[in-house]
């Protein structure tokens, strides 16, 4: 049986997609730049249905 990604989570300040397969292993593509990151994003969105595609929340910082 073949195993396939069923969902993406993309964390945009970490610059880090983790792919989620249906057989339950979970695997982390980290980008060195944002340039690598804006071309797996492209490829996710080009691969997979919207729903697929989740994204982390953002890691805001509040200075007072």
């Amino acid at each position: 049986m073949e195993d396939f990604v069923y969902e993406v989570i993309v964390d945009i300040c970490a610059r880090t997609f983790k792919l989620k397969s249906s057989d339950g292993d979970n695997k982390i593509i980290a980008c060195e730049d944002y340039a690598e990151f804006m071309r797996v994003l492209e490829v996710c969105d080009q691969m997979l249905e919207p729903y697929m595609i989740k994204y982390a929340e953002l890691a805001l910082t509040t200075d007072k």
